[in-house]
């Protein structure tokens, strides 16, 4: 999961959106205190809701046996599993843990008690610097985590800000210690959304029609190409590295206000070092892919209907399934990859779902793939290459994963049903939650009555306002947030 700087999930018939402007009567000290502590008193009345939830699982994984198959790898592995706070994270401990190796936990502060820590696969927790605050002391830590642990193998789990430190890591590591990421060339070629589309039009793929900009005469001399010859396509200006401060304004290009549009591309400040990419407006609906790799081989895949804030998940079948299983196929054969990403996708105006950016990193999808005989080996294993088509990991079509104090607090009304799904209980009870597992039921706990309220705590003093608490990520989400 995470939050994107997509192509426009709005219809092309709306000219310009704007962030709403600072209000007068936004809250105040006193009122984001109350809500605070409203949100941990909430978390803390489901308490013995959440542990009927619990002790349920964990009964019927006693009594029935458990609702996964474990796999068994050649040798024990110690690995690192970063980016602890996030609910991909307790799912992939799990995924390797089961399978018999050590695992070992860490993520940055102020995620000092993440849900992780409480896993049953996990030795040991750490908790290390920021790396974009600290990127010393941050490659220190791990380097000392390695070697005390003789870690073999690093899973980043982390965020899009460090995802990115971690795919250059790689190169000063110890010989034996395997990055389940791509290199670090790699990562940023796929990570900016102009480069990413350009491997796909070398590799025959189907893509939207995407121009770099490095500075305002790029976009200037774009539109002056599309006024000669138009085709009716409208465009969207947006980074092409993420970053979710940028999005302050949209406008849906060209208008026929010259002085306007040239202002606006002058205000995105496009240079070589903070580039931007020009995009064709794709249309709604908004789906997502998960893939890992292996050598250039798809192990694993997920397909699934998407949003701005998704945290319900189940995969999505049909033609589109099949043939963005086979793009993640030619992409991962063309470029030989090694490591796991995520893509988005959109439809132009002919009905062909594109993808309109990639994310070289994990996804929280990972969820609807857990109890799968060749998960922990896709994540783990260095020769692991699917033998047949059944070897490749993909969900069950039943499988129906959500976080359901999201639910309650959408039902609760702490937050607008904005950009995402909204269940109702029946639909809730037709799926399950996405942390909580028979065989390690205590993550799911932590997640709502430590990790959250611990992190709520937080902002009683200096009175933050913020957004929503995002359970898939296991954070408290605020303007700006990345």
């Amino acid at each position: 999961r995470k939050r994107r700087g997509a192509a426009v999930d709005t219809p092309p018939a709306a000219e310009v959106e704007q962030a709403p402007a600072p209000s007068a009567d936004e809250p105040g000290a006193m009122r984001c205190r109350l809500r605070t502590l409203a949100a941990i008193a909430f978390l803390w009345a489901c308490a013995p809701l959440l542990a009927a939830l619990a002790s349920l699982a964990w009964l019927r994984h006693r009594l029935f046996g458990a609702s996964f198959t474990r796999g068994s790898p050649e040798r024990q592995l110690r690995v690192l599993v970063t980016g602890g706070k996030m609910s991909k994270a307790s799912a992939v401990a799990r995924a390797v843990g089961r399978d018999g190796h050590k695992v070992f936990t860490a993520e940055i502060l102020p995620y000092r008690f993440c849900h992780t820590r409480f896993c049953t696969y996990v030795s040991r927790h750490y908790v290390l610097p920021r790396p974009t605050v600290q990127p010393k002391e941050w490659e220190e830590a791990i380097q000392a985590i390695v070697a005390e642990n003789d870690i073999d193998l690093i899973i980043p789990c982390t965020a899009p800000v460090e995802s990115s430190a971690y795919a250059h890591l790689r190169e000063r590591l110890p010989p034996h210690v395997r990055v389940f990421a791509f290199d670090g060339a790699t990562s940023d070629e796929l990570d900016n959304k102009f480069t990413f589309n350009q491997v796909l039009v070398r590799a025959g793929l189907p893509c939207p029609e995407t121009a770099n900009m490095e500075c305002t005469e790029d976009a200037v001399e774009f539109f002056r190409r599309k006024q000669a010859a138009p085709d009716g396509k409208k465009y969207i200006v947006k980074p092409a590295v993420y970053d979710p401060k940028a999005r302050t304004e949209i406008l849906f290009l060209p208008i026929d206000d010259e002085a306007r549009q040239l202002e606006y591309l002058k205000s995105r400040n496009a240079r070589k070092e903070c580039p931007y990419v020009i995009q064709e407006v794709l249309e709604n609906p908004e789906f997502g892919s998960y893939a890992f790799f292996n050598e250039g081989h798809l192990t694993g895949f997920e397909f699934f209907e998407s949003a701005a804030s998704c945290l319900v998940y189940k995969q999505h079948r049909g033609k589109h399934y099949d043939a963005t299983l086979e793009l993640c196929k030619g992409l991962g054969k063309a470029m030989g990859l090694t490591g796991q990403l995520t893509l988005d996708l959109m439809y132009n105006a002919a009905g062909d779902l594109v993808p309109i950016e990639c994310n070289p990193r994990i996804h929280s999808a990972v969820c609807t793939l857990e109890g799968h005989e060749f998960l922990g080996a896709a994540l783990s294993d260095a020769n692991h290459v699917p033998k047949r088509e059944a070897q490749v990991v993909t969900s069950k079509p039943d499988t129906f994963r959500f976080w359901v104090m999201d639910q309650l607090f959408l039902m609760a009304g702490f937050w607008k049903p904005k950009s995402c799904f909204k269940l109702t209980l029946r639909e809730m009870c037709a799926g399950s939650d996405a942390i909580l597992c028979g065989d390690d039921p205590m993550p799911f706990l932590a997640m709502y009555l430590v990790q959250i309220p611990s992190l709520l705590a937080l902002e009683i003093l200096p009175a933050t306002p913020w957004l929503k608490v995002d359970f898939c990520i296991g954070k408290i989400v605020k303007e700006g947030g990345d």
